[in-house]
């Protein structure tokens, strides 16, 4: 039961929020263009609905390719890692040492490097999303028991039946849960790369409403870049409970 008004009492939070926001800030005399007021964002967000679509649109893209991207990389790096020995020693150190570098401050070099196309801004989405799938799925992939493996074989599997059987399904959670933080960085590499050098998106309009002093814009902007992450999320947890209903994190209690 206390599961079940869970989401109630989310929505029954972000309502009292909005209201304390709506009628408290006017009491303040806090400016429009400091902080707007709920309901001039949401008329503003209306307003502009068409715009952001457009703009997210662009930014969605490249988020989406360079996640896709990230996903077969850090998945074949993991591949990489389990099967060939000696192999793990030279690519963890590189990769962790690399993902220490803010990547904000190599994003202008890719602005240079590939101009203000869209290859910046999937780069910067690879990048910061491949850590977390490489971690994961090398996790997954090979943090296994050796009973099983062997129990596997002897029942005659072959290399790629228990390649397939064992390994893959027991790092498939782990890639579900990998990419649950991968999206939204890889959603923060396009907006960054956007923010440095770029002439569409949903980064850029933030931008520009910033220098308009249009926080109102700023605040419905980073409501669709909010619901776009949140709608990305939810749509993996949909393929969890769709596909990995043997996990025991998807069974009711």
């Amino acid at each position: 039961m206390t599961g079940a008004f869970a989401p109630l009492r989310s929505v029954t939070a972000v309502v009292a929020f909005l209201l304390a926001w709506q009628f408290l800030v006017p009491l303040v005399n806090i400016p429009d263009y400091v902080l707007p007021l709920p309901s001039v964002i949401a008329s503003r967000f209306a307003e502009t609905f068409m715009l952001q679509v457009a703009s997210l649109a662009v930014t969605a893209m490249t988020t989406l390719a360079g996640l896709a991207i990230a996903l077969v990389v850090g998945v074949l790096l993991a591949l990489l890692v389990v099967y060939v020995e000696g192999v793990k020693s030279v690519i963890m150190p590189f990769l962790a040492a690399f993902n220490s570098i803010p990547k904000i401050a190599i994003a202008p070099l890719f602005v240079i490097w590939f101009g203000l196309g869209v290859e910046s801004k999937i780069l910067l989405a690879f990048l910061l999303a491949l850590f977390p799938i490489f971690v994961n799925s090398l996790t997954g992939l090979g943090e296994i028991e050796p009973d099983i493996l062997d129990l596997a074989r002897l029942a005659g599997g072959s290399r790629y039946r228990v390649f397939t059987m064992v390994r893959l399904m027991h790092a498939t959670p782990y890639i579900t849960d990998a990419l649950k933080v991968a999206f939204p960085l890889a959603l923060v590499g396009s907006i960054v790369g956007e923010f440095i050098g770029g002439n569409r998106g949903i980064g850029q309009l933030v931008l520009s409403a910033q220098f308009n002093l249009d926080t109102a814009l700023v605040f419905a902007a980073l409501l669709s870049i909010t619901l776009f992450t949140t709608a990305g999320i939810g749509l993996i947890t949909m393929f969890e409970r769709r596909f990995l209903k043997w996990r025991p994190s998807q069974h009711r209690r």
